[in-house]
């Protein structure tokens, strides 16, 4: 490895923000043509990432920039990658079979374990059998957000033959007014 591929890593590593290769030329006084050819090296051995199709614009692997989701159902709500991954390896070595258990292993809310699940299951990331939530695919946590079809998990549990559990109905306490 060169002083000008050092250069450019240590430019990579450091920088915080979204990056091109314009940018790297002007910070780092490179050849353009250099480069190039160490942002298709660093491409492939997975160290950065294309966060555009249609511009080349990269951003650090490091699984700390959050996928941000604009749909109808879910408002602005922000994916974690890294909550994601967790929620993959949870269900690996735990056998989990609700919404409330998730919730309670991972220390947030259930609302939160719901939306997560809906997100994974929409795209294949974790599916449902009857012993409860698997990790299907983790290579797929990377869509999480592009798709979310909603009511998924009630779906799911139905063609895997679990009924939903009927809730009872709560009792008032009556109190004898004087």
């Amino acid at each position: 490895m060169n002083e000008q591929s050092i250069i450019i890593d240590h430019f990579v590593d450091r920088f915080v923000s979204y990056f091109n290769l314009d940018l790297i030329c002007e910070c780092t006084g490179v050849d353009r043509d250099v480069v190039q050819e160490r942002l298709n090296q660093l491409l492939t051995g997975n160290v950065i990432r294309k966060v555009s199709k249609y511009e080349d614009i990269y951003v650090t692997n490091r699984g700390r920039y959050n996928i941000n989701v604009a749909t109808i159902y879910c408002g602005n709500w922000a994916f974690d990658l890294k909550a994601c991954q967790d929620i993959c390896f949870l269900l690996e070595k735990n056998q989990i079979k609700s919404i409330r258990q998730l919730a309670s292993k991972m220390q947030r809310s259930r609302q939160w374990a719901f939306k997560y699940l809906e997100a994974l299951i929409s795209v294949d990331a974790v599916g449902i059998c009857k012993s409860g939530y698997y990790t299907k695919d983790i290579n797929m946590i990377c869509k999480v957000g592009s798709v979310i079809k909603k009511g998924i998990i009630s779906e799911k549990r139905a063609e895997c033959g679990i009924r939903p559990q009927r809730r009872r109905k709560k009792t008032t306490k009556t109190t004898n007014h004087k």
